[in-house]
């Protein structure tokens, strides 16, 4: 969800340096970058054990952290191009499931502010797993859960750590390049790394073409 259907990088951040004032954490914006791809707990243990006071939990920290978000929830936006795609995909009966490591409230809210939930057949948030990427998971639920085999499932992934999933379960991985650079997608082992959705939508077009499908045929 984030990164590839809704452009939040910036209100993380945003949540974030609130929660550091809230809590008197010096966090410099130098460290940011590592924690792209990362669940909300790996982002606050890391912060508790380098720049943590001692004053309060990592619990208590991340809960903070998501007030925070969902204070921020009306400067969400839909990433360029995604609302689009979605609807391409739907319009062709291609069933959809969402994987997000975000929570299944901010999941909703999204979706709420979005309409999103029609397109959707499957949501796996991060309650629903035990492993979270990049360990495969969360993509083996969602396959599941879409009765489709994994090695017929197309994943769109902004993260190395989405990739890394996506493709240990068994999938055919698609990275988008607006949280990590093209060299790190590409070497996480993407199949192929696009610049924004449109180029992906222009992809995906051909796939369904019926002249791609012939072609296979043949």
């Amino acid at each position: 969800m984030d990164g590839v259907i809704v452009d939040s990088e910036y209100l993380h951040e945003k949540a974030q340096d609130i929660v550091c004032r809230q809590f008197g954490l010096d966090v410099p914006k130098t460290v940011n970058p590592l924690f792209k791809g990362w669940t909300e707990d790996r982002v606050y243990e890391f912060i508790a054990e380098h720049f943590g006071t001692g004053s309060t939990t990592v619990g208590n920290l991340v809960k903070a952290k998501h007030e925070a978000f969902a204070s921020l929830s009306d400067e969400l936006q839909l990433m360029p191009g995604a609302l689009s795609l979605v609807q391409l995909l739907h319009e062709q009966s291609m069933p959809l499931g969402l994987v997000t490591s975000a929570t299944k409230a901010d999941q909703e809210r999204a979706f709420t502010k979005f309409g999103l939930a029609p397109y959707f057949s499957s949501v796996t948030t991060i309650e629903d797993v035990h492993l979270p990427k990049p360990d495969p998971q969360p993509y083996l639920i969602t396959a599941a859960r879409l009765d489709a085999p994994a090695e017929e499932c197309i994943v769109i992934e902004d993260s190395k750590y989405g990739i890394l999933s996506g493709l240990r379960a068994g999938c055919h991985v698609l990275g988008l390049t607006t949280t990590f650079p093209h060299q790190a997608l590409q070497d996480a082992g993407a199949h192929a790394v696009f610049r924004s959705i449109a180029e992906i939508e222009v992809y995906l077009r051909t796939l369904l073409s019926p002249t791609s499908h012939e072609a296979q045929s043949a």
